[in-house]
């Protein structure tokens, strides 16, 4: 689209880089953490050096300290200050504060269906300057199909980080429910743990363990992008039971349906009227094991529901590409 786009990154999260354009054109540039509110005053320096039209935060209320966060809100910059957010909430004081990030943004971009239903249901004031894009796939279709594995049995994957709220208990009693009953299939687990939960994921793989699953869960860990999305295209489906319901924040399910993938999952957390069960992916009425086992076996041998989630998997995901993401970015930068 001709723009020039800056990433301002944390030294804290993220490595020295030897170009400061990256592959995509993007020019990095790393400022030094912990970001405090000293930062803010940094990002708005260098934005006015740069003579940068727009500055957009992505937020979640885990990623900022708190003083960051306040001085975010009540800052002005001489460029156009837009606010994306990726979680609202949070805990505790957390909500206050995100009050204070909706009041201080001029223009606020919603990129789901919580985030949306939250404003419509308690804040609906903000809705007038709220634009909601999505968010689309950081893992695109591989080219290359060289996943190496017995073909001979139908691979199911859950795709993630593995910490709690994933659904991680419920998915190992549905893949043991499913194995007692005689059903032959091998489980792959892609994705490994996050610094917060170390010890949760320890006790996740001494659970495979205690239930003797080594021989069908195969946990892959931390991979490439590549290989991941190998493995998600020489998967039958992805099991994802998210405990709190299914999301269109979640990446792991942008994934699935960039590849067109089915997607077994919980029941939706939020209204979102363009995901239909048993079309686009496909979820119990209430997500238990029981509920979970059966249609785990239904999509071991549908043959015509899964072709039939494949399709609107993919249908769906057309939503989500990037190309139509950043052009509706610019819609509102423009605006």
């Amino acid at each position: 689209m001709g723009h020039e786009v800056h990433a301002l990154t944390s030294s804290e999260f993220s490595e020295p880089v030897k170009n400061k354009a990256n592959q995509f054109g993007v020019e990095i540039t790393r400022i030094d953490g912990p970001w405090n509110h000293s930062t803010v005053g940094t990002i708005k320096k260098g934005a006015t050096q740069k003579k940068i039209d727009a500055i957009v935060l992505q937020y979640a209320p885990a990623s900022y300290k708190t003083s960051f966060r306040v001085r975010w809100a009540v800052t002005r910059f001489a460029c156009q200050k837009l606010t994306v957010f990726h979680t609202l909430w949070g805990q505790g004081l957390d909500r206050l504060i995100a009050l204070f990030l909706l009041i201080g943004s001029p223009k606020i971009i919603a990129t789901n269906s919580e985030i949306m239903a939250i404003l419509e249901r308690h804040i609906p004031f903000f809705l007038k300057r709220t634009y909601w894009i999505p968010i689309g796939s950081n893992i695109l279709p591989s080219n290359r199909l060289d996943a190496a594995d017995d073909r001979s049995l139908p691979t199911v994957s859950f795709f993630g980080m593995i910490y709690p709220g994933k659904g991680m208990d419920a998915l190992l009693d549905v893949v043991e429910a499913v194995k007692k009953k005689g059903y032959q299939f091998q489980f792959k687990l892609i994705g490994g743990s996050i610094i917060y939960h170390p010890a949760f994921h320890e006790d996740f793989l001494t659970k495979i363990r205690q239930k003797r699953l080594e021989g069908v869960v195969d946990y892959l860990g931390l991979l490439p992008a590549e290989e991941v999305s190998q493995w998600l295209q020489a998967s039958r489906f992805l099991f994802l039971p998210y405990e709190k319901g299914l999301s269109d924040r979640r990446g792991t399910l942008m994934a699935a349906l960039a590849h067109g993938k089915p997607v077994l999952t919980a029941p939706p957390i939020a209204p979102m009227p363009f995901i239909k069960n048993r079309l686009h992916a496909l979820w119990p009425e209430k997500a238990d094991v029981s509920n979970y086992t059966e249609l785990f076996i239904k999509l071991l041998t549908d043959d015509e529901l899964l072709h039939r989630l494949e399709q609107g998997a993919g249908d769906l995901s057309q939503c989500f590409r990037w190309e139509r993401i950043a052009a509706d970015l610019e819609l509102v930068l423009r605006r």
